[in-house]
């Protein structure tokens, strides 16, 4: 199975990174890459691109395009679910998972829109060297006092077996709770969830025992969800980076569904859609862009700011 902060070097045969070193422009200072090579035959390639341009698809303009060109200039083909094509569109977020062949990539050509003017930025791949795959996603939130679900993100597997699902009341020492069966071998994202019956009101800590067809296991990174009714005080903001979902730990579902309780700005004053989505957990316009935001919460006629910024 995927393992979450281990080298792969079953599946991996080479990566590729490179760290924001554009060949031409301005162009943006963020962006890295990593690309696998898939030991099945014939061999599969992946190439994940992270931090590039991050902005809307609209009417008139799709969001970044992605090219991938071979040393003589010719395109090398990509692979989608509907066929082959020569350029593919990263995310709103300014991601991209590439699928081809594992010609070699002299550069990785990268257009986008700004102020009604095509940009276009092209980057090199840096000398091979073998990376770790981690975990795309762990989350925990309360649904109410005495019920949380985890959920997490798997972006690759091979002879996975089963998730067990563990649980802590000290961050210490761990009980299993429940199993999931883990989909076995896959090259794309993966979406598990588990729902936990509490034993009562107050803070846990979860994590993943991962455990292989050959009875290997790893362990996950620990999430934290937290019931206990505090005084009207939230003591904390997590996670802080985020992407949606936020938890007000010490915040009750009480305080998050009374009325003009909880505001989200962000840095011009405006304020910002969000919804309840668990007991003490909002999850904030996905459509907002990154930055900063403020979140303001107010009971018992105090009122709390905090700095939220959104990766």
């Amino acid at each position: 199975m995927k393992k979450f902060y281990l080298l792969i070097m079953a599946l991996v045969c080479y990566a590729t990174t490179i760290f924001a070193q554009p060949l031409n422009g301005d162009c943006p200072g963020t962006l890295s890459m990593q690309a696998y090579q898939i030991s099945i035959t014939p061999p599969f390639y992946k190439l994940w691109i992270t931090g590039g341009p991050t902005l809307a698809s609209t009417g008139s303009h799709p969001p970044a395009s992605v090219s991938l060109v071979a040393a003589n200039g010719a395109a090398i083909p990509q692979y989608t679910s509907s066929g082959t094509t020569n350029i593919s569109y990263m995310q709103d977020n300014g991601s991209a998972i590439i699928n081809y062949d594992g010609t070699y990539i002299d550069y990785v050509e990268i257009n986008y829109w700004v102020g009604g003017l095509l940009k276009s930025c092209h980057y090199r791949p840096g000398a091979p060297a073998p990376l770790p795959i981690k975990l795309s996603a762990l989350n925990g939130r309360l649904n109410t006092e005495t019920d949380a679900t985890i959920t997490w993100t798997s972006s690759l597997e091979e002879n996975s077996f089963k998730y067990e699902i563990q649980r802590s009341a000290d961050g210490k020492t761990f009980i299993t709770v429940g199993t999931i069966k883990a989909v076995g071998n896959s090259l794309d994202e993966v979406k598990y969830s588990f729902n936990d019956q509490l034993p009562g009101a107050g803070a846990y800590f979860y994590r993943l025992n991962m455990v292989d067809v050959d009875g290997h296991a790893e362990l996950s990174k620990v999430v934290y969800v937290n019931s206990k009714k505090g005084a009207g005080i939230v003591t904390k903001i997590f996670p802080n980076p985020f992407n949606s979902e936020v938890q007000l730990i010490g915040a009750t579902s009480g305080d998050l569904n009374t009325p003009g309780a909880i505001k989200v700005f962000n840095m011009s004053g405006q304020m910002v859609n969000f919804k309840v989505v668990g007991a003490n957990a909002i999850s904030i316009d996905p459509t907002a862009p990154k930055g900063m935001y403020f979140l303001k919460f107010r009971n018992n006629n105090s009122e709390q700011t905090f700095k939220l910024v959104k990766n």
